[in-house]
């Protein structure tokens, strides 16, 4: 955990210029805040009442859905409520590099499109 502190303890930061994430080829939105250094290390005691395996540090979600880092390999997943692995990141730079200042403005009136987290929302991308 400690290569990975500096950008844990930034983490919050994130949220005052990302709206959303390319996340499997597809432009998602960021409904949540990322966390704080606080939260972070509030959330390592939750992780086995959450069904999170040790070697992850959530750092964004609702503890249904998180953006975790691997503490050891560096890592990023995202994680489903059953803690089924929908995306992953090999590194920080990777993940940061999926970031996105468009914002997404979601319809329930469009067909298909890109969900959050298996959440099944049609999507306008805003320029």
């Amino acid at each position: 955990m400690k290569d990975y502190i500096k950008f844990l303890k930034q983490a919050e930061s994130l949220n005052k210029k990302y709206a959303s994430i390319y996340f499997n080829a597809e432009l998602e939105a960021l409904a949540m805040p990322f966390w704080s250094w606080e939260e972070i290390e509030k959330g390592l005691e939750l992780r086995l009442e959450w069904e999170v395996d040790e070697s992850l540090i959530p750092f964004y979600g609702d503890w249904h859905d998180l953006f975790c880092i691997n503490g050891i390999t560096g890592e990023i997943v995202a994680l489903n409520d059953e803690r089924e692995v929908l995306c992953s990141w090999t590194s920080v730079k990777n993940f940061l590099s999926c970031m996105s200042e468009k914002e997404i403005i979601y319809d329930d009136c469009l067909e298909g499109g890109v969900h959050h987290f298996g959440d099944s929302k049609g999507h306008e991308v805003k320029h």
